[in-house]
């Protein structure tokens, strides 16, 4: 499946690994997530668009006015949303698999993905 990657944030160590489904040809790219004390705890993070290639190279946006590329294989973009995440769920006490919507997730830490909507979602 491939290696997760450790990443400390705010002082709690996760593991994380960037992904895609191959599930029905549709390749949709995903994020997993587990705190290291709760491996069994896991947030999967769901990019819903037709190119997984976009987020390996990065998905052109906005942010702070200034055009940005996220690329998730990178581990700023994966703080940002560990740290975002951790505004809405209880991390600590998290337990089972929790599906997410990643790209409502970059638009609330605050990703202009305006064109998105027309582009990539199938």
């Amino acid at each position: 499946m491939g290696t997760f990657r450790k990443i400390i944030v705010d002082n709690s160590e996760y593991m994380w690994l960037f992904r895609y489904d191959d599930y029905d040809y549709q390749r949709i790219p995903y994020l997993l997530i587990t705190t290291k004390a709760f491996p069994k705890a896991t947030l999967h993070i769901n990019f819903p668009i037709k190119d997984h290639f976009l987020l390996n190279s990065g998905l052109p946006a906005v942010f702070q006015g200034q055009r940005v590329s996220i690329n998730l294989n990178q581990p700023l973009f994966v703080s940002q949303i560990i740290q975002q995440c951790s505004k809405q769920i209880d991390l600590s006490n998290l337990t089972g698999y929790h599906y997410l919507n990643g790209l409502d997730i970059l638009k609330t830490i605050g990703y202009e993905l305006f064109w998105y909507l027309s582009v990539l979602i199938g």
